[in-house]
């Protein structure tokens, strides 16, 4: 009986083990990402646009609508991973071991649209979408 319940035990915190060891992304990588990404994002808005002949005010809200989207949906039902970090072998999990929620996902979309979060990378180890949320990009998966 204690030899199952060590069993367990060092199982549970050999999970909490492989969490902490990840390993993060490059900046190179995450760059990959946003350039990837962007790009797609970029192709869908002005399909959509040209189709639905939309005005500057109409065409900006479909971007965001788009972006949140595109995010939420691929990183919330692909593992945590968007066609940029496929590409490249990343994917985002939250730091403190908590499955990611949907919720979160949105809310690190949505600090991707605070003015100059993208130059937040330059001047630190995460983006800002990463530290206000609990969230890395990590190799592997």
């Amino acid at each position: 009986m204690d030899t199952i319940n060590q069993n367990k035990s060092s199982d549970l915190l050999s999970d909490l083990h492989e969490t902490a060891n990840l390993e993060h992304a490059s900046k190179g990588q995450r760059f990959a990402n946003l350039l990837i990404d962007a790009i797609i994002v970029g192709v869908a808005q002005n399909i959509l646009a040209a189709v639905l002949t939309l005005g500057m005010m109409e065409s900006v809200i479909l971007s965001l609508v788009i972006n949140l989207a595109y995010y939420t949906v691929m990183e919330g039902y692909a593992g945590g991973r968007t066609v940029g970090k496929m590409v490249t072998g990343t994917h985002v999990v939250s730091t403190n071991g908590v499955p990611l929620t949907t919720g979160r996902i949105m809310l690190r979309t949505v600090c991707r649209w605070v003015p100059f979060e993208p130059f937040s990378m330059l001047f630190g180890d995460a983006p800002w979408h990463d530290t206000w949320t609990d969230t890395a990009v990590v190799k592997g998966k």
